[in-house]
């Protein structure tokens, strides 16, 4: 008995161009493509320019990140932001550039905020986030809705390398000092430690009956921690394509994390004194420790991302044919 396929003429054709399409070549736009070489020359002179008018700042916010500890941080941002475009550069090469008059008038109202800033309120912090505002309106005026919509956070996020002022500083740190000295007292009391707190100032009675003073100082608050990781949850929100509300709840719970890690070091240093070995408290040790927890506030963060990735799933409805 001879079998028909029951393929007709026009089966074969859409088969035959279904194949012709797989093997299309790639028609993805590259750098060379969305950028010629008038465009870079353009970028470069306009980077020059942006950079000479703010050499000062600059050098006054790179001399903060060598200078204090709290601010290393300074030097990745910028990298990280570069790594941000980076991943979205298919998006960039794709995006249609449009010159916006708004971005141009961000960038003079920018102008105007940083002259106050320096000349009349002395405030580098706030002639600083000025610049940034003034590269916002920069792109914005040469690239359009189409460009900002894909770089906006990259440029944004360069606030976190932005050295806060002292009295700001202080004014967040010192809870943060408070709430590293209760929680390590709740965690070493669960542990059966011997221990009080008056704020920051914590009395632990050691195995062998001696009494240590100890302060949780302001390098200890968790601001360093604390700033690292609300940047890293920007950046996984921003480069993770998750639904607008778990990108927030990932972004929030930077922070919650990063205040729990601190107690953990807080109360990891405390337990060096309480089985009578200040000498693993201080120093090196004490520096270690806060690199160290890192490693479980990334990961605390990482699985947060998983479980909103894996557990609530968005269902997709598929229209079917009545």
């Amino acid at each position: 008995m001879t079998k028909f396929s029951g393929k007709t003429g026009s089966d074969t054709q859409v088969s035959a161009g279904s194949l012709a399409e797989m093997v299309q070549p790639d028609q993805t736009i590259g750098f060379a493509d969305s950028f010629g070489r008038e465009t870079l020359v353009k970028i470069g002179v306009l980077t020059i320019l942006l950079v000479a008018l703010h050499f000062k700042l600059l050098d006054v916010m790179a001399r903060k990140w060598v200078s204090d500890s709290n601010w290393t941080h300074g030097f990745i941002i910028p990298l990280f932001s570069l790594y941000l475009l980076y991943a979205r550069r298919i998006e960039l090469y794709a995006a249609r550039r449009k010159v916006c008059i708004l971005g141009l008038v961000l960038m003079l109202l920018a102008m105007v905020a940083e002259v106050i800033a320096i000349l009349r309120v002395h405030n580098h912090w706030l002639a600083q986030m000025s610049m940034v505002v003034m590269l916002f309106g920069l792109v914005l005026y040469l690239g359009g809705w189409s460009v900002i919509r894909i770089t906006w956070l990259p440029i944004l996020f360069l606030m976190f390398a932005l050295p806060i002022p002292e009295l700001l500083y202080s004014r967040i740190a010192v809870p943060l000092q408070n709430i590293a000295a209760a929680g390590a007292v709740i965690i070493l009391k669960v542990l059966g430690v011997d221990i009080t707190s008056n704020q920051s100032a914590l009395d632990i009675i050691s195995r062998t009956g001696v009494t240590h003073g100890l302060t949780v100082a302001e390098a200890c608050s968790g601001m360093r921690l604390l700033m690292a990781f609300c940047a890293l949850g920007v950046a996984m929100a921003y480069l993770d394509y998750k639904p607008v509300w778990q990108r927030i709840i990932l972004v929030a719970a930077a922070v919650p994390i990063a205040v729990f890690c601190n107690v953990l070091r807080v109360a990891i240093t405390c337990w060096m004194y309480y089985i009578d070995k200040p000498e693993l408290g201080q120093d090196f040790m004490h520096t270690f420790t806060g690199v160290l927890m890192l490693i479980p506030a990334f990961g605390l963060l990482w699985m947060l991302s998983w479980i909103l990735h894996h557990v609530f799933v968005e269902e997709e409805h598929e229209e079917t044919d009545s």
